[in-house]
């Protein structure tokens, strides 16, 4: 196993953003944020992990960031890539790999709204917190569709509008710790705008997540 020499910050890095960047190590929040932080982000990995069966599938995380599900999938030995179109991220990501003793292929630079792979690649596409992220969300969300196999799933999670943490900034901030929490865009959903995204797809699952912060849907194409 690789091993860094880097000096680990005590507080997680606001990355550099521009036009549909998220700008924020999540990885680096669940390890070493403040305490609510590091629940909240370990709870949403536990969540993924157990979120459908993944051995023996192809698997892309979209929106991958520094890594926060694309390492632990990768550590189970399940055949996943993820994409970032945040090259900042994909370097970190590269970096967190190479510290797991992991192949850095499995990480590339991309965007989410014009995805550079066939039609019909994917058993499972994540769609983990992305979607409310984006400029143009239905986009990513067909791109999703065209490259997941028919049969195959797509999950998604989206901020539910009526939860405080959402509704009220203030309250993310003293959370999270955070000085600065402008995401762009950052636009809560209800699950019928969710799934209105996906048309012609069947639900499988919808439910809260996340402490009830967020909405997850699981969509079988």
């Amino acid at each position: 196993m690789v091993k860094s020499t880097a000096k680990k910050s005590s507080t997680p890095q606001l990355h550099d953003h521009g036009k549909d960047f998220f700008g924020y190590d999540l990885l680096e929040a669940s390890n070493r944020g403040k305490i609510s932080e590091r629940i909240f982000h370990k709870d949403r990995v536990r969540m993924w992990m157990r979120a459908t069966k993944y051995q023996g599938k192809k698997v892309l995380d979209v929106g991958c960031n520094t890594g926060i599900l694309l390492i632990p999938l990768a550590k189970k030995k399940v055949d996943v890539i993820g994409i970032d179109n945040n090259p900042s991220d994909i370097k970190k990501t590269k970096e967190n790999l190479l510290l797991e003793g992991l192949s850095t292929k499995i990480a590339i630079i991309a965007d989410a709204r014009k995805l550079p792979f066939p039609n019909n690649t994917f058993d499972v596409v994540l769609l983990s917190d992305i979607l409310e992220h984006s400029s143009d969300p239905k986009k990513v969300a067909k791109e999703s569709l065209r490259v997941v196999k028919k049969g195959g799933i797509i999950l998604a999670t989206v901020p539910y509008f009526l939860h405080p943490v959402v509704k009220y900034p203030r309250i993310r901030k003293i959370l999270s710790g955070r000085k600065n929490i402008d995401e762009y865009p950052d636009i809560p959903f209800t699950f019928k705008k969710l799934k209105s995204h996906f048309p012609g797809t069947t639900v499988k699952e919808k439910k809260l997540v996340y402490f009830w912060s967020s909405i997850l849907g699981i969509f079988e194409k």
